[in-house]
């Protein structure tokens, strides 16, 4: 199951695949462990004080009734 946490999750990490621009004195780029581990810290430093965004909340099924294509419309006669 996927929750709103581990979407953050992701996206925090994946930002910091150039964090040696940003952070000064790191030399080389964080390994993909080390994004997460990062990631991690972070998301227990929110949940320290309450769950007030819905982390733990699950995603919604893109494939579910929240989301729909609209129909074609018709021609103008």
């Amino acid at each position: 199951m996927r929750t709103r946490g581990d979407l953050l999750r992701f996206s925090i990490a994946f930002a910091l695949r150039r964090a040696r621009k940003i952070v000064r004195g790191l030399r080389r780029g964080l390994t993909e462990d080390e994004r997460y581990a990062v990631a991690d810290a972070a998301l227990s430093e929110i949940n320290k004080h309450g769950d007030p965004w819905g982390l733990s909340e699950p995603l919604p099924d893109p494939t579910g009734s929240g989301f729909s294509t609209p129909l074609p419309m018709k021609p103008i006669d």
